[in-house]
C-alpha cells in the first residue's frame, strides 16, 4: 500500500524532493488528493483540511456520494466544505470504482476481485490518524443514497473506527442487516423523503435484496441503541413555495453517548436538502438529485443538521 497527497502542479514539484506527506499539514484551505494503491489500482479521495484543522489530530467526516456521482461533484453540491471551515473539521471525500460502493446490493469488481472497499477505507483513516492529521476517536460518515448505504456498511464493519453515521437518503438493506455486528451502540441521524422514488421510504424487493422500510431501519437501530421512547418536532417551514414540510423525530432514552433521530420529510424526494438561500454553497439552486426524484426541502441544511449531530459523540 502507498499512499500520497498531492496538490497540483506544485505538489508533483514537492514529491519529486520527497516532500508529498507534508502537505496535508501545512496547506490551509487547500483541497489534497489521496492516494493508494489498493488491489493492484489506485484509489484516492479528495481531503479538505480547513485553517482551524491543520497541524492538529482533527475530527474527519467521511462523505460519499451516491450511485454514478464523482467525489468532486458532490463536494460541491453537499455544501460540507463551508461548514467545516467554519468549525475546524476536515473532509474526505473517497472515489468509488465505477461509481459504485461495494455494498452487498452492488458488487463492483476491480482486476477480477469484489472491491474491498472496507480495507480501503480501514487503511486511509489508519493512516490518517497515524499520521496526526485525524483524531481517531472523531472519524464520522455520512452519504447520499448508495452512499448512505455505503454509510451503513461502514457502521457495521468499522465500529472500532466510525463514531457516528448520518445516511441521507436510504434505509438499510436487509443483506447488511444480516451481516452488521456493530458491537456497541451507534449513533445514527437519518434523512429520509417519504415521496422518494428510488430508495422508497417504505422499502422495496429487487433481484439483489430487500430495502428494509424507514420505520424499520430507524426500529433497527433503536434496538441496538437501546431507546425507548420518542418524540415529534415539527420545524419552521422557510419557503412557501416548498410543498414538504419537514420535523425531526427523536428515540429518547438511549444508552449513554449514543442516540436515533430522523429528519423526516413529508412529500420529500430523493435528495440532500439544503436551504434555498445557504450560506453552505449553492443551495438548493444546484441540489443532489432534487428535481429529477421529487421535491427537495428547504427548511433544513443537511450538512449544518449532521456536523451538529456529529459533534456530540466521540469515539473510545
Amino acid at each position: 500500500m502507498f499512499c500520497a497527497l498531492r496538490r497540483l502542479p506544485f505538489a508533483a514539484f514537492l514529491s519529486l524532493l520527497g516532500w508529498t506527506f507534508l502537505l496535508g499539514l501545512t496547506a490551509a484551505h487547500a483541497d489534497e488528493i489521496l492516494t493508494y494503491s489498493w488491489q493492484g489500482a489506485d484509489r484516492t479521495a479528495i481531503l479538505h483540511i480547513p485553517k482551524g484543522a491543520a497541524g492538529r489530530p482533527a475530527p474527519v467526516v467521511i462523505v460519499m456520494y451516491g450511485s454514478d456521482d464523482k467525489a468532486v461533484n458532490f463536494q460541491k453540491n453537499s455544501g460540507f466544505d463551508a461548514v467545516a471551515d467554519r468549525n475546524d473539521f476536515i473532509t474526505l471525500y473517497p472515489e468509488a470504482i465505477d461509481g459504485a460502493w461495494n455494498i452487498k446490493s452492488r458488487r463492483p469488481v476491480i482486476n477480477g476481485e469484489p472491491v474491498d472497499d472496507i480495507g480501503f477505507f480501514r487503511t486511509m483513516i489508519d493512516d490518517l490518524v497515524n499520521r496526526k492529521i485525524a483524531d481517531g476517536t472523531r472519524i464520522y460518515a455520512t452519504g447520499f443514497s448508495f452512499g448512505a448505504l455505503m454509510t451503513y456498511t461502514l457502521a457495521c464493519a468499522l465500529p472500532d473506527r466510525i463514531s457516528a453515521i448520518a445516511p441521507v437518503a436510504s434505509a438499510i438493506n436487509e443483506r447488511q442487516v444480516e451481516d452488521c455486528k456493530p458491537g456497541h451502540p451507534m449513533p445514527v441521524m437519518m434523512v429520509n423523503g417519504t415521496s422518494d422514488d428510488v430508495q422508497r421510504y417504505d422499502g422495496y424487493i429487487r433481484s439483489f435484496g430487500r430495502l428494509l422500510s424507514v420505520p424499520e431501519a430507524t426500529e433497527y437501530w433503536r434496538r441496538i441503541d437501546g431507546c425507548t421512547g420518542e418524540n415529534v418536532t415539527p420545524l419552521p417551514h422557510l419557503e412557501p413555495h416548498d410543498l414538504t414540510r419537514a420535523s425531526l423525530v427523536q428515540w429518547t432514552g438511549c444508552r449513554p453517548g449514543t442516540a436515533v433521530q430522523l429528519y423526516r420529510i413529508e412529500n420529500g424526494g430523493h435528495c440532500w436538502p439544503r436551504l434555498a438561500r445557504s450560506d453552505t454553497g449553492s443551495g438548493n439552486d444546484d441540489p443532489v438529485d432534487g428535481p429529477r426524484f421529487g421535491g427537495c426541502s428547504n427548511d433544513i441544511e443537511t450538512a449544518v443538521e449532521v456536523w451538529n449531530f456529529f459533534r456530540q459523540y466521540h469515539g473510545a
